[in-house]
């Protein structure tokens, strides 16, 4: 009787104490399932290129137009910046905010291009910086928990121009200085990809395609930045 009623008792202990176990496992379960549906935002931080439309080509200063000039204009990449943040609405659909800012120069050599003319310039150094402020919306098909989230995005926004050149006089080897903004409305379409290897932080990557023109050549000599951006950096969550 005695072995009898000890061993129901043992019985008892290990039973209360499998259920406790199952118990606090649950109880994890749970806390890390809510743990993840807690992603409903995403920042992230992009450094990348442009490619726009109008590249090396002519230059133009007032009503002068020195064309088949190429070889004597060096024109940078437009490098730049691009940092974006969605909010979940309802799943798959997000609200997006993005702003960038993107700089490319420009340098023309008027001894080197136009030969035996006399000009006022000796040579132009010029600037341009491109800052985007959109809004928009991103599709995100896969589940927020999941660390791999691709999705699609389109935007539209204002994108305002600012640029400015130096000029080197011939005369009095003076340099004169001017600058102008110009503000366009442009929309992207585009795709992301954020890799997150950790619960708030990751990878991303994306690209970006622009519509974009201005209505006046900007002192860079270009007017159309239509093209795509292409950007890589980091990704958090909220």
């Amino acid at each position: 009787m005695k072995k009898l009623l000890a061993i129901t008792l043992l019985l008892v202990v290990a039973a209360g104490s499998i259920s406790a176990q199952q118990e606090r496992q649950q109880k994890e379960t749970r806390v890390i399932i809510k743990q993840e549906k807690e992603r409903t935002g995403f920042y992230t931080i992009r450094f990348g290129a442009w490619w726009p439309e109008d590249q090396e080509k002519e230059f133009r200063i007032g009503e002068n137009l020195y064309d088949q000039t190429d070889a004597q204009i060096e024109q940078s990449q437009a490098l730049g910046l691009d940092f974006h943040f969605r909010k979940m609405m309802t799943h798959p659909m997000y609200f997006d905010v993005s702003a960038g800012a993107w700089y490319t120069s420009y340098t023309f050599d008027f001894k080197e291009a136009v030969s035996n003319i006399e000009e006022e310039f000796e040579n132009v150094d010029a600037w341009a910086v491109i800052v985007p402020v959109t809004l928009g919306l991103s599709v995100q098909p896969l589940p927020p928990e999941t660390p791999i989230q691709p999705y699609a995005m389109v935007g539209i926004g204002a994108y305002v121009g600012i640029t400015g050149r130096d000029l080197l006089l011939v005369s009095n080897d003076n340099r004169s200085d001017d600058t102008k903004s110009y503000v366009r409305l442009g929309y992207y379409f585009g795709a992301g990809l954020d890799f997150l290897f950790a619960d708030s932080f990751g990878i991303s990557i994306g690209a970006k395609y622009q519509f974009l023109e201005f209505q006046e050549l900007l002192y860079t000599q270009q007017k159309d930045f239509t093209g795509l951006q292409a950007t890589i950096g980091i990704a958090m969550t909220l």
